[in-house]
């Protein structure tokens, strides 16, 4: 371009400066000015009128990325809460942000297939019987559910922001957190009890502790806490306890009462028999029989099987083996209560009747016991 006669000439330079400023924008000029018509003046509002529309349109597609970047980012905060229903929205322009949005539409879609949600998390910490406290690397609580507000008598939202120790008393929190696994321990917790009322109506609970901490690459992030009431499982226990000791008083008590032993004279023994003989009464009416005679120094006993309904081969077993016992100890053995039908029973099985001294009623047994005695030389 010339310069006119009288023509200012920074109105050149400011030209050259506005279209070199347009062209590194990369925007170009759309009409290029003329620099032969000669008015510098409309070569400048020319291209000060580009920049203008240059400078409006960049900042329209700012103002746009912006929008997009900040839906982005809004998705990803979605992603990482667990929430994979949240979508990008994606544009007809087909450029990079639209691709990023398929990218995190895909990923919420392969989440939500592969991993729970956090409200399913949610839901099974909370239908748990036990209480579940999770509490920050400080011993801060940070979670716990519905069953921790049965546990302590308080309600959970009150625990949260509150030390560990406010729910669970008396526990050593920076043991737990240093523990390099899971720690078992025994509670015992006071609660208020089901009137609401405290001081002296609280109530005494026991509870398992099993703690374990979580960690992140190695980095100590929390605690979780599962505590069980066994309250009434130790109740249960105890009253089991309670009832197997009764058993087994009882047991012994129909022991000694299924096998008495009653002394007639200093010499004389009598022990009734009444219901089945198996081998287990067999031995117990073998030992109390031998120790009856050895602590008494009795020379006779009796064995009265009246009340004894059916004889089988146990029972014959077991009565023999007492006999011949007893003879070693120096005791002679007296069968009585022999009816018919046992004497039938003993030859069907084959028993050697003539090895007993029988009677049918235990009082001629008694007496001829007595004559026994009598006969014999006193030492």
């Amino acid at each position: 371009m010339t310069v006119l006669e009288g023509e200012d000439p920074r109105i050149e330079t400011i030209r050259d400066n506005l279209l070199e400023a347009l062209l590194e924008s990369g925007h170009g000029v759309a009409t290029p000015p003329d620099p032969t018509q000669g008015d510098p003046i409309a070569e400048l509002l020319a291209v000060s009128q580009q920049i203008r529309d240059t400078a409006r349109a960049e900042r329209a597609l700012r103002v746009a990325a912006e929008q997009r970047l900040e839906e982005l980012l809004e998705v990803v905060v979605a992603l990482v809460s667990f929430d994979y229903a949240r979508k990008a929205t994606i544009s007809d322009s087909n450029d990079v942000f639209d691709g990023m949005a398929a990218g995190l539409n895909m990923l919420g879609e392969e989440l939500s297939s592969s991993t729970v949600s956090r409200d399913y998390v949610t839901n099974i910490i909370e239908s748990m019987t036990d209480a579940v406290i999770v509490a920050d690397p400080e011993g801060i609580i940070a979670t716990a559910n519905g069953a921790t507000s049965t546990l302590v008598g308080r309600p959970s939202e009150d625990l949260l922001g509150q030390p560990l120790t406010e729910a669970l008393p008396g526990v050593a929190v920076e043991s737990l957190l240093d523990a390099s696994g899971g720690r078992e321990l025994e509670l015992v917790l006071s609660r208020p009890d089901k009137s609401g009322k405290s001081g002296d109506t609280n109530e005494v609970v026991t509870a398992s502790l099993s703690a374990s901490v979580m960690r992140h690459r190695g980095k100590l992030v929390g605690l979780v806490c599962v505590v069980r009431d066994t309250t009434e499982s130790r109740r249960l226990d105890e009253e089991r306890w309670r009832l197997r000791e009764a058993v087994q008083r009882q047991a012994i008590l129909v022991e000694e009462l299924s096998t008495p032993l009653i002394p007639i004279t200093d010499q004389i023994l009598v022990m009734p028999l009444v219901g089945p003989v198996d081998a287990h009464r067999a031995t117990q009416m073998t030992e109390v029989l031998l120790q009856g005679i050895v602590a008494r120094h009795a020379k006779v006993a009796i064995l009265d099987i009246t009340g004894v309904r059916s004889i089988d081969l146990e029972a014959v077993v077991g009565i023999t083996r007492a006999t011949r016992a007893a003879g070693l100890v120096g005791a002679e053995v007296l069968l009585t209560g022999i009816r018919p039908d046992v004497v039938r029973s003993l030859i069907e099985i084959g028993t050697d009747v003539d090895s007993f001294v029988s009677f049918s009623t235990l009082q001629s047994g008694i007496v001829h016991a007595m004559s026994r005695v009598a006969r014999r030389p006193q030492r």
